[in-house]
Parts: structure tokens; sequence; C-alpha cells
């Protein structure tokens, strides 16, 4: 069995939030929506990243501090490639809406962390 199986996956997901940050994609647009699908992508995937992240920090790694470590690594995460996005490349840019997006998906994982860590502390299959 992987024993940092959560250290694993939060690579997974934080190198896919990078790839799929700086690809160029070309969504068909549409009329304006209150809530547009791309935020709500974002602020799911910061959540996951942000959980995953957590779990591998505590649990795989024992870190005494976290929680803190996750919520900035994952802020600082978001905002530089947000930078990137404006600065680097001509077919992306810098969306203040999508550094919101990303902090909502963070504050819900800080929101749910105790339960999800318990969750998977009392798990058999861990």
């Amino acid at each position: 069995m992987l024993r940092y199986r959560f250290t694993f996956i939060g690579f997974v997901l934080g190198i896919g939030i990078v790839i799929l940050s700086t690809i160029p994609l070309a969504f068909p647009q549409k009329e304006t929506q209150v809530i547009e699908i791309d935020k709500l992508a974002h602020g799911f995937a910061y959540f996951c990243f942000a959980t995953s992240l957590f779990l591998a920090l505590d649990l795989d790694w024992k870190f005494k501090t976290s929680k803190k470590s996750t919520i900035i690594s994952a802020f600082t995460l978001g905002l530089v490639l947000e930078i990137i996005q404006g600065s680097f490349l001509p077919y992306r840019s810098f969306e203040l809406y999508d550094i919101l997006a990303n902090t909502l998906g963070i504050v819900l994982f800080i929101f749910l962390s105790k339960r999800v860590k318990k969750l998977l502390s009392n798990a058999v299959f861990l």
C-alpha cells in the first residue's frame, strides 16, 4: 500500500492545476451567467488541492502547522498562477474572480477540514 498516499494525491492535483492553468483553453462564450462553471471548477479544484495537501502534511508528514501551511501554500499557488497567466502567457489572462473562486475553495476547506480529517483518520482502508 502506498505509504504517502495523500502526498501523492496532493502532488498530482497540484500538477494538474498548474497544467490546466498554463495551457491554452478555449471555452465557447455564452451569455453572462451569475456563476460561471469555470469559477465553480476553480473553487472545487482548490478545495480538493487544499484538502489533499492538508492531509499530506498532517497525516503523512506530521506537520504541527499543517492547516496554516496549507492555506498559505494553496493561496500562493493560485495567486502566482494568475500572475503568470497575466504576465507571461498571451493566450491567458489575469482574472480577479479566479483568485476569489480559488479563495472560496480554500475557505470551504477551512470549514470542512476537521470533519475530513476525522473521517479519514477513522477510515478502515487507511
